[in-house]
């Protein structure tokens, strides 16, 4: 079994125990894209937004949108940044590396490639994200706020937007219907 380091959780998954009553955070999977000692950032993974990109297209200056793919709610900060998470293949810039499959990306290039049908195979398009300022996501890991869990690509990309917060859980044995919270306030 992994062992995981608190003061480093890129690239695991903070699952929301079923206590949690803050409304952008409840029965969410967030993938924690970079953790340091100035604080902590990540994406929600299953939270739908809109169900079709092609109402936003023209915000991106994107003219032909060929695929309706979804838009997932990645967080209460800055919602109208966009993020691109990908399978690794073709490199964009900027992007930075979560692991060795999984990247993540603000070019807009990206965007147009997926629309016109030519991008990653599997991918996420984000608006907003999940921030922390330092010490506080330790905070809320000692206040039993969230489970850890290692991030598993199979979860962000193929399982059903409504089955994540389960599977996810169920990565580290846990079976949230089960789960009684001491606090889970955030």
């Amino acid at each position: 079994m992994n062992r995981i380091d608190i003061r480093n959780l890129t690239n695991t998954f903070l699952i929301a125990v079923p206590g949690l009553r803050d409304p952008n955070f409840a029965r969410t999977v967030v993938l924690i894209c970079d953790h340091s000692k100035d604080g902590a950032f990540g994406l929600v993974v299953n939270r739908l937004l809109l169900s079709s990109f092609v109402p936003l297209s023209s915000s991106f200056d994107i003219k032909e949108c060929f695929i309706d793919i979804p838009v997932y709610y990645g967080g209460p900060v800055r919602p109208e940044q966009g993020y691109v998470l990908y399978s690794s293949g073709r490199d964009y810039h900027p992007s930075i590396r979560i692991h060795d499959e999984l990247v993540l990306t603000t070019a807009k290039e990206v965007l147009t490639d997926i629309t016109l049908g030519r991008g990653p195979e599997k991918f996420l398009i984000v608006l907003g994200f999940a921030g922390w300022a330092p010490g506080q996501l330790e905070r809320e890991l000692m206040e039993d706020s969230w489970l850890v869990a290692p991030s598993d690509n199979r979860i962000i990309f193929d399982v059903p937007v409504n089955e994540r917060w389960t599977a996810a859980a169920a990565l580290i044995g846990v079976d949230l219907k089960r789960v009684i919270c001491r606090q889970g306030s955030v």
